[in-house]
């Protein structure tokens, strides 16, 4: 099991206006929402992935959409 302090944040990075977050072995969707003070309903949205949905290593999920 994943919990929200093995996230490691400081890889996120924002590109054309978007934080992204590269999925990591292990992660699992809320530990990643949990990390980065938001919610797994919101990256479920955002990334157009249901918020059940297993991520996959390597996976570029939008963290956050920036004004």
């Amino acid at each position: 099991m994943m919990y929200p302090d093995q996230i490691d944040t400081t890889k996120n990075y924002t590109e054309n206006g978007k934080t992204y977050y590269i999925v990591q072995d292990g992660d699992e969707l809320w530990a990643i929402a949990t990390a980065n003070h938001t919610s797994v309903g919101y990256l479920a949205v955002i990334n157009h992935i249901p918020r059940t949905a297993d991520v996959k290593t390597g996976k570029k999920l939008i963290i956050a959409i920036n004004d």
